[in-house]
């Protein structure tokens, strides 16, 4: 906004004019003052009006940029009016020195204007309601009475009773507009964003040492210091930290971790002036038993030993209060370690928790495998054990701010984080052992369906050859000669070891899966004492998952009959997301304990991938629930 500038540039006119002025009194025949004072006060408010010109520019549409500048320009205009009325008592007075003097008697509420503006505006410009236009529009009207009581009370022009009332009014008025622009401050932060809350920190932030320095000068003057020298700090933070913070506020609201900075201050602070109360209140008490000495040596130990905890337990106090946000995050971060610590959560839920604390749903905690090359992305925040980089988290919404709570938030999240990244490389090594395992019995599937066709396609067909050609030569003998009954027995051995050959063929693969698992099943079960209620749907898979299928249930159908001495058995089969479930229960006795035969079964379901679960109490049956992945 131009009119931003302009008023900047309004104010830095009047306040050079001003400064000239006080120059050339300070510097010419009047001798008003000293060239060191006028150089000093200049010194003390040109920052102020420097920080305005800062803020004009680089946020031209906040209006804390005119207002820092009024703020340094009210002071030097009074100053030059107070400096004008003084020539009233020199050898060269200046013209209307005597009216000026008796107006800059009581022009100093006039100082209070600048800063009154800037904290009733501050941080957006805006006022905290349309009530608070009467406490602006008071200001000054309270500044010009107090002027005209003090003014006019130096020249006695007004009766005395008349004159002490309104020296009450006008003091009560100024003390009133000046408590209520500074519980605006107040008023805001209790119903301010986050954004106004933290602006309002950087002011509190440099507030809380005005009054601090103010004591200091107090207690200074009453030492004997001078009065220029004893107060230089409290001008100091007034006239340039306070603007110096709100300047910061205005600009750059994230160049530090103003709640951590202001609960540290205010913590120590605190526990300073505990600790002070504590020592005086040891020697206070010593000092009726033991001599100083001992007095003085017993109460610092007693405040050493209670400095730690006390500062401790009002850091945290302080931070509740100050620093909400990061006592909220830092908390629950801490709540959800305490979980997987007692293992009420899993570890891979900190990204969610994360996102949570922090308020970022795009919030992303990228872990690094060991082995592998990891480049951290731009922006993201590198997740370190020790000196090693275990992954980086990636911030949905950036500042710096945020990146300073993110980084508190991984620091503290650092068990969880090491513990998922660990079982997921954990888990990737098993998947790679359960791959690895699948192929290696579709290797052996497949070599056993080579053998058998190698068996019934070879070695079968030959001997069967080789039996029908003795036959064919045993018919050209006459029975009853002794090589045709050499002929006949060596048939029949010919025989026999085609029938051992196809009993081998067979047992290395069912061929009853040749037709499919389903119609496999239905031929196993159609062999069973009991009854059996079998409910299979074509399915097309593996061979391998379907020889394990097939071996699983008729080893639990065998279990079931053998060791059970159950009178129905169920069998359910299906495919649900792309995993085989199989499903077979009995009405047995159940109490099945782990042995030769649940073993077999987990690990021929396991050589294809699956998972087996055994469901056996005593008196209440047998279920035994396979799920095997069959990935298209």
């Amino acid at each position: 906004m131009r009119w931003g500038r302009v008023l900047v540039f309004a104010a830095t006119v009047v306040f050079v004019a001003a400064e000239v002025v006080r120059a050339f009194l300070a510097y010419g025949p009047a001798s008003v003052g000293t060239p060191a004072g006028w150089a000093i006060s200049t010194a003390l408010l040109l920052p102020c009006l420097l920080l305005g010109w800062l803020i004009a520019v680089r946020a031209p549409a906040s209006p804390i940029g005119p207002a820092l500048a009024l703020t340094a320009t009210t002071p030097a205009v009074v100053f030059t009016v107070e400096d004008w009325g003084t020539t009233y008592l020199t050898a060269h007075p200046w013209p209307g020195a005597r009216v000026v003097d008796a107006i800059g008697t009581g022009a100093w509420p006039w100082l209070f204007l600048g800063f009154v503006t800037l904290i009733l505006l501050f941080p957006d410009g805006l006022l905290p309601g349309r009530r608070w236009q009467v406490i602006w529009a008071a200001v000054p009207a309270a500044a010009a009475l107090v002027n005209f009581t003090v003014s006019t009370d130096g020249g006695n022009m007004l009766p005395r009773p008349f004159r002490v009332a309104l020296t009450v009014v006008a003091f009560t008025l100024l003390i009133a507009v000046l408590l209520a622009a500074a519980s605006s401050l107040v008023v805001r932060y209790r119903h301010g964003d986050q954004l106004t809350r933290l602006r309002l920190r950087w002011l509190l932030c440099a507030a809380v040492s005005v009054p601090g320095l103010l004591a200091a000068s107090w207690l200074a003057v009453a030492l004997g210091a001078p009065g220029a020298v004893a107060y230089t700090g409290f001008l100091v933070a007034m006239l340039v930290l306070v603007p110096a913070t709100i300047a910061v506020a205005i600009l750059k609201h994230d160049l530090l971790d103003i709640d951590q900075l202001l609960g540290t201050t205010l913590s120590w602070l605190i526990t300073a002036a505990t600790s002070a109360a504590i020592f005086a209140a040891g020697v206070l008490a010593a000092g009726n038993f033991f001599p100083d000495r001992v007095s003085v040596t017993t109460a610092a130990f007693v405040t050493a030993l209670a400095l730690l905890p006390l500062h401790q337990w009002v850091h945290r106090t302080v931070g509740r209060f100050v620093d909400p946000d990061r006592t909220v995050v830092l908390t629950r971060i801490r709540s959800f370690v305490r979980q997987v610590r007692d293992g009420e959560a899993e570890p891979e839920q900190v990204e969610n928790v994360l996102r949570d604390a922090l308020d970022d749903p795009l919030l992303r905690v990228l872990l690094r495998r060991p082995g592998d090359q990891f480049d951290i992305p731009p922006g993201a925040i590198p997740l370190r054990t020790g000196e090693s980089i275990v992954g980086a988290l990636i911030l949905g919404t950036t500042s710096a701010r945020r990146i300073r709570r993110a980084r508190e938030a991984a620091v503290e999240a650092r068990l969880p984080l090491e513990v998922s990244r660990l079982r997921l490389e954990l888990r990737e090594a098993l998947d790679e052992v359960r791959a690895s395992r699948f192929r290696l019995m579709e290797e052996v599937n497949a070599e056993r369906r080579r053998l058998e066709r190698d068996l019934h396609d070879g070695a079968q067909q030959q001997l069967i050859a080789i039996g029908m050609r003795l036959r064919s030569l045993q018919y050209q003998l006459e029975p009853g000669l002794p090589a045709y009954r050499e002929i006949d027995e060596a048939v029949e051995a010919v025989e026999g070891t085609v029938a051992e050959l196809r009993r081998i063929a067979h047992g290395v693969r069912p061929s009853r899966l040749d037709d499919g698992l389903a119609v496999a099943l239905r031929r196993l079960v159609a062999d069973s004492s009991v009854p059996v209620d079998l409910v299979v749907p074509e399915l097309e898979i593996g061979e391998g998952v379907a020889t394990a299928v097939y071996y699983t249930v008729g080893e639990a159908i065998a279990n079931a009959l053998k060791h059970a001495s159950a009178t129905r058995i169920s069998i359910e089969v299906g495919m649900v997301e792309q995993r085989l479930q199989v499903a077979v229960r009995d009405n047995g006795v159940g109490g099945a304990k782990e042995g030769f035969g649940l073993t077999s079964l987990r690990d021929r379901v396991a050589s294809v991938g699956g998972e087996i679960t055994v469901d056996s109490p005593p008196g209440a049956g047998t279920s035994i629930r396979v799920e095997i992945p069959c990935a298209s």
